[in-house]
């Protein structure tokens, strides 16, 4: 039923949450990568970035050695996203996904904190609260390094309190 559903986005996390249901099917790996397929099928890189969060985080969760290919092809589909404020969202996504590991963390990081840089306003303060509050129970210096780039808001008070 789920590879019935036409739209890319829909079907990633319709075929994603067969994977989610059944962790040990024998196909899952196979289940992924189309899941990751159908995200990759979007014109949009946010978009492609956003939805294919989900795949690549029961990838990673899984140990899966496809995972760190995955995440450099997204890295490079979320490179092209013209508008700051969406690269950095897309990017969000990518490391929200990958951040049990601390190697395709490692991959993320630098992009994430280059768009951060480069991006301003309040919805870029929460997506940086977001990943903060993230980051901090599994790397505590990362997150510090993400909030002291950034001037204190009310949007980052949550994670700068966590910290």
């Amino acid at each position: 039923m789920a590879r019935l559903i036409e739209h890319p986005w829909y079907r990633c996390q319709a075929i994603t949450s067969v994977v989610e249901a059944n962790p040990s099917h024998p196909r899952a790996e196979d289940l992924l990568r189309e899941a990751l397929a159908a995200a990759a099928s979007q014109n949009e890189p946010n978009r492609v970035a956003s939805v294919a969060r989900w795949p690549l985080r029961l990838l990673v969760d899984r140990g899966s050695i496809n995972a760190a290919d995955w995440t450099r092809e997204l890295l490079q589909v979320i490179a092209t996203e013209r508008h700051g404020l969406r690269r950095l969202d897309g990017l969000s996504a990518i490391l929200f996904a990958v951040a049990p590991s601390e190697e395709l963390r490692a991959l993320v990081l630098e992009p994430f904190m280059l768009a951060a840089s480069a991006s301003h306003g309040w919805r870029t303060e929460r997506i940086i609260d977001f990943i903060a509050t993230i980051l901090i129970p599994i790397d505590k210096k990362a997150a510090a390094k993400l909030l002291d780039a950034r001037p204190p808001s009310r949007h980052t008070k949550r994670s700068r309190t966590s910290l």
